[in-house]
Formats: C-alpha cells, structure tokens, sequence
C-alpha cells in the first residue's frame, strides 16, 4: 500500500455532505424562481459527482499512490479497472453539468418554458453519450470534453463584464451581485487552472505536461493535449479578466472580499510561475536522463495552493452561492440547523486538514497539534451560529432588484424534484453499472 497525503479523501467528505444535504434543502423549496431552483439542484449534483469521483480517486491513491492521477494504473485488476473508469466518468460528468451552470445563474439565458427540459435533456445526452464515447474509445481523447465550458466561459465573462460596467456607470449596488456570482462561479470552474496562468502565459506548461508523459510513459492524443490545453488557457484568461475588472472596481468603488480573493489567487499564479521557472531545470531533466525529484518546497507550495483551492475551498464557494444567494430557504428553522451543522463541520474538516498539512513538514508534536485542534473547535462552538447569521442576514436572489421588466425573472418554479434528482440519479447508476460491467468484461482491461 502507499502511503500518500492527499486531500482527495477530505474532498469526497466534504463534496458528498454538502451535495446530498443541498439537495435535500432545494427539495423543499417551492417559492424560488425558476432559474435559482434548477441552479441549486445542479449545484447539489456538480458536489454529488465531484465527491464520488474524489472517493474513487482516494480509494486508488491508496492503493496504488499518485500513479492514479495519470492514469498509468496497473487496470488488470478488476476493481482498480473499474474505480480509473468511474474516475474518469464521474469526472467528464461533473464538465458537462458544470457547463450546464452558466445558462441559468447567475443570470437565466434560456426562457423560462425550456430550463428544465433543456438542462436535463442537454446533460442526459452530453453525459451519457460523452461517457460512452470515450468508454468504447479507452479514454484515449480524455479531456477533450473541455471544449464543452468555452460557451459557459463566453456566458460568464461576458455577463461579469457587462454588469461590473453597468455597476460603475450607474453606481446600482444590485448589479454587483451578478458580476461577483459570474467571478465566483468562474473560479469553481477554472481555479486550478488560474493558479498556473503565467506558466500558461509563458508557455512553460507544456514542459510540465511533456515530464508528466516521460515519467508515467503516457502518449496523450492529440485531442487529449488539445482539451487540456483548452482548459489551462481558459484558466488563465478567466484570471486576468477578473483581476483588471477588480482592480477597476477597487479604485472606484472600493476593494470587496471577491477584489481580494481574486487578488490572491492573481499573486499565488504569479508567484507560481516563478517557482516553475526556478524548477525547469528539473523538469527538463527527465529528457536526457532519469526524472530528477521536485524540492520538498516546490510539492508543499502546490498541496496549500492549487490542490487546497480544489479540493478544500471550491465547495465552500458553492455553499457560500447557495447560501448568499438564497438558493435555498435560509429562514426555514430545519434548514437553519442543517446549515449551522454544515458550517461546523467544513470549519473543522478545513482546519484539521490544514493542520495535518503543517504537521506533515513541520516537526509538531501530535499532542501540540491534538492541543490545537481542541482550541480551534472550542472557538468554532458559538461562532458558528453568528457566522450563519452574517451568511444568511443579507441573503438575496441574485435577479432581485435588478432594474429590468422581464418578468421571467422573478416566475416561481415549476421544477419537479423528483424528476430533476431521479434523472441526475440514473446517470450515476449508469456510470456505476457501465463501470462495473467494462471493467469485469474486459477483466480491467483499458
């Protein structure tokens, strides 16, 4: 067994709470705009998908190490077989519902009559078929489903553009709140992919990606190089965008908590790239010779920055959606109490996480770091509640107030539960079946 340090098992955790919890809070909503419900619903689903595929991804990386995030795992066993093709499954799903996000928050594009019917139509057709395509094909043109979040990239982009302008022109606080949700949901699309945005201006990614296929002996497809490629530029446009759009709003308006998580995510990219520079050398080497090791530095930089940012704080930044935006019904005393446990536990989970993290290269003694994490829950006991207060107190539909006639905005759903989450729950079924019945016919073959 390998003995790995990963956080893709917080991850699952996490992820699977949040997105089994979410739905059941969005079940019971009935007063919600259309758009705002269906966009709740797929949020719980996206944290659904995420988690199963964070759950297969930890149960390889126990087993086998970082091998798994490759691909290069010894498929021979049937188990192994059939947890890289639900991996990869759960993970081409989790693109196209994502993809799905953008057309209706924060800011609904479709009519009202053809959300539901379209967003379950497009994601049952693009998930199952995408799926077996790249089933029947090995998973030889992975990532190329990518090139499914350029229209969601152009929809986002556009309407954080759109409304950050119409918020200093006309100095209308409501539009604020569609151009920050358009940046939020940017970052839980791309945040990975932000942190590398001057190795991607630079064009030293594709050394990265070329060591990566040395020292696993991978030949990416063409297309498989395109789509991951596709991803990091999007990435890094998406950043630079929002960081001259924050600094724009900062100098007239005044920085927000958003201006300053765009900041820092800007400066880690920055400072990123610079450290990837400093280790080219390194990276390089495996062309002439046997792969050099990165400094220990180097791996602790990339485990609190890029893999803390997606596996730790993406689905707190969907909560933080579901939450700030009233996607679900904060007022309810039920779902008060859920949300206060919720809050407890991704405070703990993140901060154990983060102090196994410090324990894993500072010599701290396990009593010091056991001593720490009784003070911190004893200070999460009784802020929890004041921090769901201040979460809640200003919770708004991100359409509310905004100055336009159309009265679709603000329709009441018509969106059936049941055949929202029955739908999303055949399509994991399917995965899991068509994992199991691939990886036992083909004895774990890929």
């Amino acid at each position: 067994m390998a003995n790995v340090q990963s956080m893709a098992p917080v991850a699952a955790i996490v992820d699977l709470m949040l997105g089994i919890v979410t739905l059941i809070m969005i079940s019971k909503v009935n007063n919600k705009a259309q758009g705002d419900k269906i966009a709740g619903f797929l949020i719980g689903w996206i944290l659904v998908f995420q988690g199963m595929e964070y759950l297969f991804l930890s149960i390889l990386e126990f087993q086998v190490g970082s091998a798994s995030l490759f691909g290069t795992v010894d498929t021979s066993d049937t188990e192994r077989g059939f947890l890289l093709t639900g991996l990869y499954m759960f993970q081409i799903s989790v693109v196209v519902l994502m993809s799905s996000l953008a057309l209706v928050f924060p800011f609904r594009i479709l009519p009202d009559s053809w959300d539901e019917k379209a967003i379950l139509g497009s994601v049952c057709i693009l998930s199952i078929s995408i799926t077996t395509i790249h089933l029947v094909t090995d998973f030889d043109f992975l990532a190329i489903e990518n090139i499914l979040m350029v229209p969601a990239f152009v929809i986002l982009i556009s309407l954080y553009i759109r409304f950050l302008t119409s918020e200093l022109r006309t100095e209308n606080d409501s539009y604020r709140k569609v151009s920050i949700a358009s940046g939020l949901i940017l970052i839980g699309m791309f945040g990975e992919s932000m942190t590398y945005w001057l190795s991607q201006v630079l064009s030293i990614n594709d050394e990265f990606n070329q060591r990566i296929a040395i020292e696993f002996s991978i030949m990416p497809s063409g297309a498989s190089w395109f789509g991951m490629m596709v991803g990091m530029s999007l990435g890094a446009i998406a950043i630079c965008v929002l960081f001259l759009g924050e600094i724009w709003r900062s100098y007239n308006v005044g920085a927000a908590p958003f201006s300053i998580m765009v900041f820092v995510i800007f400066i880690v990219g920055f400072i990123a790239g610079i450290a990837d520079v400093a280790v080219l050398d390194i990276v390089t080497s495996c062309y002439d010779q046997a792969c050099q090791e990165f400094p220990s530095a180097y791996n602790i930089w990339y485990d609190f920055t890029s893999e803390s940012l997606v596996y730790l704080y993406t689905p707190i930044l969907f909560m933080f959606l579901l939450l700030k935006y009233d996607l679900i019904d904060t007022q309810s005393g039920n779902n008060k109490w859920l949300i206060r446990i919720i809050v407890i536990l991704l405070l703990l989970i993140v901060s154990s996480t983060v102090l196994e993290l410090v324990q894993s290269f500072l010599p701290i003694p396990e009593m010091i770091s056991s001593a720490a994490l009784a003070i911190i829950v004893a200070i999460f006991i009784g802020w929890e509640e004041k921090i769901v207060t201040q979460l809640i107190s200003g919770a708004e539909s991100v359409s509310h107030n905004l100055p336009f006639e159309d009265g679709r905005l603000e329709n009441s759903s018509t969106v059936d539960p049941k055949v929202f989450n029955l739908t999303l729950s055949a399509i994991l079924l399917y995965i899991l079946i068509l994992s199991m019945l691939h990886s036992g016919l083909t004895k774990g073959g890929l």
